[in-house]
């Protein structure tokens, strides 16, 4: 794998996913430092670096390592739960709603998700 076409692929995927690098590292686990040796071509990702980007954004492993076959997994075999995260990811607003709560207890959440349901009218 040549680093310099990698690190083109890279570049395009950190643009199509449109976040800050900061936060696409967080979601895959890396330090953003990391992010920038991709992006400049100082380094090369692991498999399992790009099977996980290819889980959480629908970016093919085997295009991102090696060009083979296309950028963008079939879109029906992405599951809404992928979309979801994408969606969440974009809206910062959004992530730190999600991020509060997963530090609630779980006792808190089902008290706050009762009042979001009267809230909208589900009750």
């Amino acid at each position: 794998m040549s680093k310099d076409k990698f690190s083109d692929r890279f570049r395009q995927v950190v643009e199509k996913i449109g976040i800050k690098q900061v936060d696409f590292a967080n979601s895959i686990g890396i330090a953003q430092s990391t992010v920038s040796t991709f992006l400049s071509g100082k380094s090369l990702m692991s498999r399992s670096t790009a099977l996980l980007i290819e889980r959480i954004y629908g970016i093919s492993a085997d295009w991102l390592l090696d060009g083979t076959g296309h950028m963008e997994i079939k879109k029906n075999a992405l599951t809404e739960d992928l979309e979801f995260t994408r969606k969440i990811l974009k809206d910062p607003e959004l992530k730190e709603i999600i991020e509060s709560l997963l530090e609630l207890k779980k006792a808190d959440r089902a008290k706050l998700f009762g009042v979001i349901r009267g809230f909208i009218g589900e009750d």
